[in-house]
């Protein structure tokens, strides 16, 4: 009788009574080993469901609890039985919501790493170009008065696969596995296996039917209902238009049109550099048995003039938090020091607090630097005036920026929880949970020109100055990056392999830079490419050799990368800390023809993003180390 009333899965349209199943998945691994009966689960929502006064948004929550959970033994059988009672409807809170587990899907393919979702924000003018606005600049050559920029993010993006062969009680790709529906306690669904104890992957698929309409008997359809969502979402691995010039590779290397980067020999490196700055007289403390997952974004270096460099960096002070909302939150006092290179003395002093542990500083054209302080962006120039403010809505949570820095691209967060719901999700993944994100496009006043929501697991985008390179995946490890021009003209700039999620980033003057793995070594790769996809720069890093960054300048054509010496092998995701670090090599290189012009290597690395910078005029390298800053005069190109 359970199985007529959960219907027909062949069933092309439900009824009009029916809305279908709701599609989730596992946010971790599940292991019943470490499951009692009352613990508790929790899914996240994949597409957008309306059904018996609940509304469900793509990413909302749904909660199970353990009513069963039995280990095999000998070849008797384990299981788990899952009752879903709540769910994340239409608001922060949970809210009572029956559901029966109805059918189960292996993942399948890399989830983790394959970007095959796109999200495109509408295009919605809202500004009227004016002089001095968002006119034909030089830089970009692009008029921008006849048209508003839209923006695409990649992510990764899970469905059930859904098909007319999905039966209830249905286990895809899973072998040795049943689902027995409502037979457990509480008319839980049971999951079983065999010889073996009941484990799923994270990610792993789940098709869940209400049971107030499973139990009534009411015919119900395993259909999956067409997306209602508002936003403008491309599903597949290849969303852009196929017509599009035919694909190059970019696995090749050659002079004269590409260069490989090859090791840089003892007699290329220069000697110690002319002047340097000691920086624990500034206050600066660096914190070397620190262990980490990734380099940090703490300290960092920017020029704001010919001869202005500012030091900004976290002073590891002691915050009072009395008083605030959320006392585990990430906060940081930023002290920025101006320096006077010439005189190597300090012009000015201030310090800043922020909530988060992300970027705080972003270099702009004409001298000036974009700065995350509290709940605002400020726009400093000489002397670390303030120029502009920008308010943000809430969190901040990316800013991107085009290389001539006529668009950027922010986003902040805004909270999908309750602080309850929150932090028990939080505890349970062991990492901030999903989040709502708005998004706006601001013109080089920092007006706002378009607006759009979506999800915090969106790549941020990449901006050129002729429009966005938007990464996006293919079959069996590769990837394809095309350029989405503001006019509207779609190309493809390159094709490539890499067994990790790819990185790719723009840099002045208009370059975007890639870091990849290698499919033969796993090793770190990355790779400089113009905007017509030529290849201009290629290497490949060893297991010694992390923390590849890069740094441009615009009025120079050029630009630097840094790459960070290890005294041991570091595999991808393992933890380091600063006594890790033996040196840090930096190359210079002419953004035209990719020759090298400079190399130099310093010891004592830092553990965060940003510790070089370029000087506007092409003229001096300069590079932090936990000690001092150095500098390193440049030959002329």
């Amino acid at each position: 009788m359970l199985g007529i009333a959960v219907g027909s899965a062949l069933c092309q349209s439900p009824p009009a009574n029916n809305p279908g199943p709701v599609e989730a998945e596992l946010l971790k691994p599940l292991n019943i080993r470490r499951l009692t009966k009352g613990s508790v689960l929790f899914l996240r929502v994949t597409r957008d469901w309306n059904g018996l006064g609940c509304s469900l948004r793509q990413g909302s929550t749904l909660e199970a609890t353990v009513e069963l959970a039995e280990l095999h033994k000998g070849q008797g059988a384990s299981k788990l039985a899952l009752a879903f009672n709540s769910a994340q409807c239409g608001g922060p809170e949970m809210k009572p919501m029956n559901l029966l587990l109805a059918a189960v899907a292996e993942v399948t393919g890399n989830w983790q790493t394959d970007l095959n979702m796109m999200f495109k924000m509408p295009s919605t003018p809202s500004f009227n170009p004016r002089s001095g606005g968002m006119g034909t600049t030089p830089a970009s050559g692009i008029d921008f008065s006849s048209m508003t920029p839209s923006l695409q993010m990649t992510s990764v993006n899970h469905h059930f696969p859904m098909s007319a062969k999905v039966q209830p009680g249905d286990v895809i790709g899973i072998k040795g596995m049943k689902l027995e529906l409502g037979t457990g306690p509480k008319q839980s669904s049971v999951i079983s296996t065999r010889g073996r104890d009941v484990t799923l992957d994270a990610y792993t698929q789940f098709l869940l039917v209400p049971s107030a309409l499973v139990f009534a008997r009411v015919d119900l359809a395993l259909h999956a209902p067409a997306d209602s969502a508002s936003l403008s979402v491309l599903a597949g691995p290849n969303p852009v238009s196929s017509a599009v010039e035919a694909p190059n590779d970019i696995e090749a290397c050659a002079p004269p049109g590409c260069a490989v980067d090859l090791p840089v020999t003892a007699h290329e490196l220069a000697g110690p550099s002319g002047m340097s700055i000691a920086v624990r007289p500034l206050g600066y403390a660096p914190r070397p048995s620190m262990n980490l997952e990734d380099f940090t974004d703490d300290d960092v270096l920017a020029w704001v003039g010919q001869r202005q460099l500012l030091f900004a960096f976290n002073s590891h002070r002691l915050i009072r938090r009395e008083g605030v909302a959320s006392p585990n939150a990430a906060r940081r006092i930023i002290r920025a020091v101006l320096l006077d290179t010439q005189s190597r003395t300090v012009v000015r002093a201030v310090e800043w607090e922020t909530t988060d542990m992300g970027r705080y500083l972003w270099p702009l054209a004409r001298h000036r630097i974009l700065v995350h302080v509290g709940n605002e962006l400020r726009v400093y120039g000489a002397d670390l005036e303030v120029e502009q403010t920008v308010p943000l809505a809430g969190p901040l949570a990316f800013v991107r920026i085009a290389p001539n820095d006529e668009l950027l691209a922010v986003a902040t967060l805004r909270e999908r929880h309750s602080p309850e719901l929150h932090a028990k999700i939080r505890d349970e993944l062991f990492e901030e949970p999903q989040e709502d994100v708005e998004v706006s496009i601001l013109d080089r006043d920092f007006k706002v020109i378009a607006q759009a929501s979506t999800v915090s697991d969106l790549q941020p985008p990449t901006m050129l100055n002729e429009g966005q390179a938007v990464l996006l995946a293919q079959p069996n490890n590769r990837y394809r990056i095309a350029l989405s021009s503001w006019s509207g003209k779609q190309t493809t700039l390159a094709h490539f392999a890499s067994l990790c999620t790819p990185e790719l980033s723009s840099v002045a003057p208009d370059l975007l830079f890639l870091l990849s793995c290698s499919t033969a070594s796993d090793h770190a790769e990355y790779r400089v490419i113009r905007t017509d996809g030529k290849l201009l720069m290629h290497a490949e890093a060893g297991p010694r050799e992390v923390g590849q960054e890069i740094a441009g300048s615009e009025s120079e054509a050029m630009f630097a990368v840094k790459e960070v010496h290890t005294s041991r092998d570091l595999s991808r995701g393992m933890d380091f800390n600063g006594g890790d670090f033996e040196s840090e090599e930096l190359r210079v290189y002419n953004a035209s023809s990719g020759k090298r012009l400079f190399a130099a290597r310093v010891d004592g690395p830092t553990t965060s993003h940003g510790g070089f910078a370029l000087s506007p005029d092409g003229a001096q390298l300069a590079v932090l180390t936990d000690s001092e800053i150095q500098f390193f005069a440049l030959p002329a190109q």
